[in-house]
């Protein structure tokens, strides 16, 4: 997997766009945190603690939901709940692309940032919100997909493994994204 290949393709395929983004309590935002460790690619997820009333346990990127006092943009939905869930500052330059929206079940949008980080950052997970950081070599995380079953999309239907932890539904929608990025 190579770095300069993602950015490239990033910059020159899914550009950022920053756009006025309308209120509406179904839109949101995702940070992707790619970096290299020794040797190896990683992406950085959290597992969502298990007491929260939505998607308790699953598997996701930093983000929430669009707050029109608090966020001129999607992105700036992105930076912040990325800050308030991991205290990770990522800092806008190293923003390289927002992908395409992915659509979930419920209703929601979810606008995919895709950030490249020079090292692996600290992080201080907020024990509200997170219940788990997993930091995984995002090579091995991808030879891990396979079609989901329980989806009822054929086409974006895919789920993938870290561990013992499942990712399915938006977040394997979002991985899939990402693993054409690194593909000629």
């Amino acid at each position: 997997m190579d770095l300069f290949l993602i950015k490239h393709k990033l910059k020159n395929d899914f550009p950022l766009v920053r756009e006025t983004t309308l209120p509406h309590p179904q839109r949101a935002a995702v940070m992707v945190m790619l970096y290299p460790k020794p040797k190896k690619i990683h992406i950085l997820m959290t597992k969502r603690s298990m007491h929260l009333k939505y998607h308790a346990g699953e598997i996701s990127f930093p983000g929430g939901v669009f707050e029109e006092d608090h966020d001129d943009d999607l992105l700036a939905t992105a930076l912040r709940e990325t800050e308030e869930e991991l205290a990770i500052q990522v800092e806008p330059e190293n923003v390289l692309g927002r992908l395409p929206i992915v659509n979930t079940r419920l209703g929601f949008e979810i606008t995919p940032f895709v950030s490249v980080l020079q090292s692996a950052p600290e992080y201080e997970p907020a024990v509200n919100e997170v219940g788990e950081v997993l930091e995984m070599p995002f090579t091995s995380l991808l030879s891990t997909q396979q079609r989901d079953v329980g989806s009822t999309s054929s086409k974006d239907g895919v789920m993938y493994w870290f561990k013992h932890h499942r990712i399915w539904g938006a977040s394997a929608k979002i991985l899939n994204q990402i693993g054409h990025l690194s593909s000629y």
